[in-house]
């Protein structure tokens, strides 16, 4: 059911671990229990899942423009397709936010449309109706520069276009640029991916692409710290490397990551606000919190992912 065709199922399966460590987090601040040191970090480990998912559109991105011969011409064509798929989820879940009350009614226009465009960031009064919404901000960034420059790049030598992306990385980072809703703090991951890309149209090989993304990851992690270098190293080599068929489970948790990600911060609150009048063992409420958000993700994903997914696709770039 969850099959697609032609889709890479290492990006698949990295999707769903990454939306299920965004969720273990989210359960820890949603949950407010006091837990070992361990498991405190253990839970918050579930962030890397964010450097994850930017690794991933690092990849995914320049390899679905470079098989339609994406040119510049067709960027506006390529905003309004991925528009179209990644914004109605997004609208439904501001929605859902108000209808629930994760929002206050106080209604503010001028945030709501803030929050249309990704510009909160650019106005200190303004917050955004729900944390998790700055990765999406940093994605729509990387669809604009990527639309911009992604036929210069296919113009360079694949090896001088992969040290363009890196070195203004890298440069980044000596900058020690780190606004949180900035897509240069985190443009290392979008490279690791890029690296990766390059060798999926085969313009490297698997020997070079190792080395490149091994050695770039190193940089990282000497500059930052080893979990910053080790995530995209492992993420990137994860879909170089994999070619094992991927479990059922993790093919759709996988397809389902965009809605899990966007909606557990809404049914996993709910339902332990709920839950922990009867319950108090702390692994049940982990596990079923985690059930209840993949529930509700499945069924706003068949009701409004779905038939935006199926819309962007009649958007054509060539």
């Amino acid at each position: 059911m969850f099959k697609k065709q032609n889709q890479i199922e290492s990006i698949v399966l990295l999707r769903g671990i990454a939306a299920l460590g965004v969720c273990f987090v989210h359960f820890y601040l949603a949950n407010g229990a006091q837990y070992s040191q361990f498991m405190t970090r253990l839970f918050f480990s579930g962030q890397l899942g964010v450097s994850m998912f930017f690794v991933i559109s690092g990849f995914v991105l320049p390899y679905s423009l470079s098989q339609k011969n994406y040119t510049i011409k067709a960027f506006p064509n390529f905003l309004l397709k991925r528009s179209i798929r990644i914004d109605p989820p997004y609208w439904a879940t501001i929605g859902l936010l108000f209808l629930l009350g994760g929002v206050s009614w106080h209604f503010d226009i001028s945030r709501l449309v803030l929050h249309i465009f990704y510009l909160i960031p650019l106005f200190k009064d303004y917050q955004w109706y729900n944390n998790i919404f700055w990765t999406l901000c940093i994605e729509f960034q990387y669809y604009i520069l990527l639309g911009l420059f992604f036929p210069l790049l296919m113009r360079l030598k694949p090896l001088v276009s992969i040290l363009i992306f890196v070195l203004i990385s890298l440069i980044c980072l000596l900058l020690k640029v780190n606004i949180r809703e900035l897509i240069f703090t985190y443009l290392y991951d979008f490279a690791a991916g890029y690296i990766v890309f390059q060798y999926f149209i085969k313009k490297i090989s698997l020997k070079t692409a190792v080395i490149c993304l091994m050695a770039f990851c190193t940089v990282v992690a000497f500059k930052v710290s080893i979990l910053t270098g080790f995530i995209p190293a492992a993420t990137g080599l994860t879909i170089l490397l994999l070619d094992k068929k991927v479990p059922a489970l993790f093919l759709f948790l996988g397809n389902i990551s965009y809605s899990l990600y966007l909606t557990h911060t809404i049914a996993m609150p709910l339902y332990l606000r709920f839950i922990k009048t009867y319950v108090s063992n702390q692994a049940f409420l982990c596990v079923t919190a985690i059930l209840i958000s993949i529930i509700f993700a499945y069924v706003f994903y068949v009701l409004i992912e779905k038939p935006a997914l199926k819309f962007s696709k009649k958007v054509k770039l060539n």
